[in-house]
Order: C-alpha cells, then sequence, then structure tokens
C-alpha cells in the first residue's frame, strides 16, 4: 500500500496488534515501522478465543484503510481516526478488494440539449 508520504507501505499482525512498516531509501533501502496499534483496545469485540488471531485481507489506496479478518467477521480500520467498523460476518477471506465507483456527467449531451431549449 502507498504511505502518506508517497512511500510503499506494509502492513501485518503480530499479537493481536497491526504493525505498519514503511520503506526508506535514505543511501541504503530499508524498513522502518511507523505504527503499531493494539487491536484488542480498538476491536474488544473481535479478539481471538480459539487463538486464531486476525489478518491483514486488504486496503483500500489513497483512503487509508486496512480490512482485517478476525474471529468476529471482517472489519474496516480507518488509520488516521481509528474508526473500526465491522463490515461483514465471519467467513473464509483470502483478499478484500473495495469497489469504488465514480459518476461523470456526460456535458456534451447537457450542452446540446440546453442549445436545443434555448432555440
Amino acid at each position: 500500500m502507498a504511505m502518506e508520504d508517497s512511500s510503499l507501505g506494509l502492513a501485518g499482525v503480530q499479537d493481536f496488534s497491526l504493525h505498519l512498516w514503511s520503506r526508506k531509501v535514505e543511501g541504503a533501502a530499508k524498513w522502518v515501522q511507523c505504527m503499531v496499534i493494539d487491536l484488542e483496545k480498538i476491536m474488544p469485540m473481535a479478539k481471538p478465543l480459539k487463538g486464531n488471531g486476525a489478518n491483514v485481507v486488504g486496503f483500500a489506496e489513497g483512503l487509508g484503510v486496512i480490512f482485517i479478518k478476525a474471529e468476529g467477521g471482517l472489519f474496516m480500520i480507518e488509520l488516521k481516526s481509528g474508526l473500526v467498523k465491522k463490515v461483514d460476518e465471519p467467513g473464509v477471506y483470502f483478499s478484500v478488494l473495495p469497489y469504488m465507483s465514480f459518476y461523470t456527467p456526460d456535458r456534451g449531451i447537457l450542452s446540446s440539449l440546453a442549445r436545443l431549449t434555448d432555440a
């Protein structure tokens, strides 16, 4: 994923904590840990009961959102605000690719219609 400074980022879960790393190139390239989020504090409803833990299964490019699969379901975490939202029930998730759409009106048709009504 891309980080705020446009560097390459990496996210993973260890001991029910989300670890975020950033690739820094100053002479020799290296990975620098930039954030650790205790998932137990922000997602107490998803705490693992059977020791299955949690996994990062996706992210939304440019939005600062990471998707975490845990025993309690699929969760979305906004990194800036720390907001957590459950987006689906427990299931098998290998990769989450959020769908984002946009609409751009056809300005050519709108301007043609405007000329017809003015005539």
